[in-house]
């Protein structure tokens, strides 16, 4: 009894861990990520930015505070702002999208900065960027690598 006794226990443990985990990748259905891409990276650098449309649907403002992924270990919220006739790019701690409103991340505006990639990215490659939220919500976003050529049209 006692060798049929650990491996059920073990069994359900697993599976306990495995379905407590499966909707944490997306736990926040008020929070809609659409439009996602990254670009490819240049030869010779390690750096890539990423962009998309984030849809808040709850009645309280959220903010997007970091974002990881296994292709680096630093991913940054950036975004250009003009100053002095000149446009400028600055980290940002958070970038906030209102209550039943959306921010876009798109060139010239806020944007995911990836530094230190662990590989160069390749056009129509996938990447996986959890993005993690004040709330304590995360979500995975499978983002397409874009060509350094192709342009994004959004609709």
């Amino acid at each position: 009894m006692r060798n049929v006794f650990l491996p059920i226990t073990s069994l359900i443990i697993l599976v306990s861990s495995v379905f407590a985990n499966a909707g944490y990748a997306s736990d926040n259905t008020e929070i809609l990520v659409e439009n996602g891409y990254v670009r490819e990276s240049i030869p010779g650098t390690s750096i890539s930015s990423a962009y998309m449309t984030i849809k808040n649907l709850s009645a309280k403002n959220i903010r997007l505070i970091a974002a990881s992924s296994v292709v680096s270990e630093r991913i940054e919220i950036h975004q250009h702002t003009m100053v002095d006739g000149l446009m400028r790019m600055r980290q940002q701690d958070y970038a906030e999208v209102s209550a039943h409103n959306i921010t876009e991340f798109q060139p010239s505006g806020y944007h995911l900065m990836i530094f230190d990639l662990k590989h160069p990215i390749k056009a129509k490659e996938n990447i996986i960027i959890t993005l993690h939220f004040d709330d304590q919500s995360r979500i995975d976003v499978n983002y397409t690598v874009q060509g350094l050529k192709q342009k994004k049209h959004h609709h």
